[in-house]
């Protein structure tokens, strides 16, 4: 079982400044330096060390990381006479930070992105700005190319049996739909977020155009009331398996072969996405599961809020009877994640129920950006080229 992991540090201790800016710090009228800073940008890479940079009047300045179990970053300094400041500090090589400055002036505190930062991350609740140390990279499946055929997206609207009303979900059609050969399923919760946050579309056109993996469909998934479906709702396991599923056979050419179905999601997508399978044993061969809010005790972080009871509750059920909901699991969570503990405590669960499992944990939070990473990964590992497929 491939793992990928890092120990967190103890404390994120100050550096000095590096020389180039303490040398620009020392010889630089402040207007010079402020202008000269604002082109290097921030944060400021040399060698191991990364230093975060905020230029402006201000009584404190703080970087605010979105991190649960990574230390907190000690409060910037003040370059003497000048309006810099600075928190220099050494990041786990390969990590990825988002990150917010807390500026506190005379009358208010205001989080800000970093101004000097142009590397940004956006997710439902607005935008942050990013930091990474030596040795992350994009995978190559998340970038773009102009070269690259697009699949179409449409939208479907269903009557549901579960729901007892109109629904609607998303199809990703690969280039080259429709085949003759029915195609793989592939189905994500937060499909519209996944689209939106996580270059969804463009992890899909470049892996099935590389031929990485076959070309399939995507249902995506979006919930009315995500705290009331995802947390291991039986009506929403009814709606995938007996709404979905069977309307994508009839209208989407969908293959009712279950060897190469698969159904994932990330932190409650993740336990929707179990609870289903195990719900409907025999229905999926593979789950994607991304950051798994799979939390056993309330109380505590937020990750153990009494809201939670109803994933408890599942994790125990579970737990004590885990069946056979799928053959295969990719899992991954980010090792600076509050759930990164649970998560490892869950993996033995699913391997003791008989699933292979591949496990991973990025040095990273609980984040879009880091699912999308994820995501390629996991669909070249479980729906490998076939020859026998359509092509695409």
């Amino acid at each position: 079982m491939p793992l990928r992991s890092s120990a967190v540090l103890d404390a994120l201790q100050p550096l000095p400044l590096p020389s180039r800016l303490a040398d620009a710090a020392a010889t630089m009228a402040p207007a010079f330096l402020r202008r000269r800073l604002s082109r290097i940008g921030s944060p400021y890479r040399s060698g191991d060390t990364t230093t975060f940079v905020y230029v402006g009047a201000a009584d404190a300045v703080r970087v605010v990381h979105f991190m649960s179990c990574f230390p907190e970053i000690a409060p910037m300094e003040r370059i003497a006479g000048t309006e810099v400041w600075f928190v220099t500090v050494e990041l786990p090589a390969g990590s990825r930070v988002e990150y917010r400055y807390e500026v506190t002036g005379p009358d208010r505190t205001d989080i800000i992105d970093d101004p000097l930062n142009r590397r940004t991350a956006a997710d439902p609740f607005g935008v942050n700005s990013v930091a990474t140390a030596p040795g992350y990279s994009p995978p190559e499946w998340t970038v773009h190319r102009a070269d690259r055929q697009s699949g179409n997206v449409e939208t479907a609207r269903i009557e549901s049996s579960a729901y007892g009303d109109s629904r609607t979900f998303s199809a990703y059609l690969p280039v080259g739909y429709p085949d003759e050969a029915p195609y793989p399923a592939v189905v994500l919760h937060d499909g519209s977020d996944l689209l939106e946050y996580a270059s969804l579309t463009t992890i899909f056109d470049n892996l099935i155009g590389k031929k990485t993996v076959r070309p399939f469909v995507g249902l995506l998934l979006d919930p009315l009331v995500r705290n009331r479906e995802y947390m291991a709702s039986a009506d929403h396991a009814r709606f995938v398996v007996d709404d979905v599923i069977p309307y994508a056979e009839a209208e989407l050419n969908v293959s009712s072969d279950t060897s190469s179905r698969i159904i994932g999601g990330a932190s409650l997508g993740a336990v929707a996405s179990l609870a289903t399978a195990w719900r409907h044993p025999g229905t999926f061969a593979s789950l994607i599961l991304l950051s798994g809010t799979f939390v056993t005790a309330t109380g505590g972080p937020w990750n153990r809020s009494e809201e939670l009871r109803a994933v408890v509750d599942f994790m125990a059920e579970f737990t004590a009877a885990p069946g056979a909901p799928a053959e295969h699991a990719w899992m991954a969570c980010g090792a600076y994640e509050a759930l990164a503990a649970d998560n490892r405590a869950f993996l033995p669960v699913l391997e003791a129920a008989g699933m292979d499992v591949h496990y991973e944990e990025p040095l990273d939070g609980h984040h879009w950006t880091s699912w999308r990473d994820d995501i390629g990964g996991a669909l070249q590992a479980l729906l490998p080229p076939s020859p026998d497929g359509p092509t695409g």
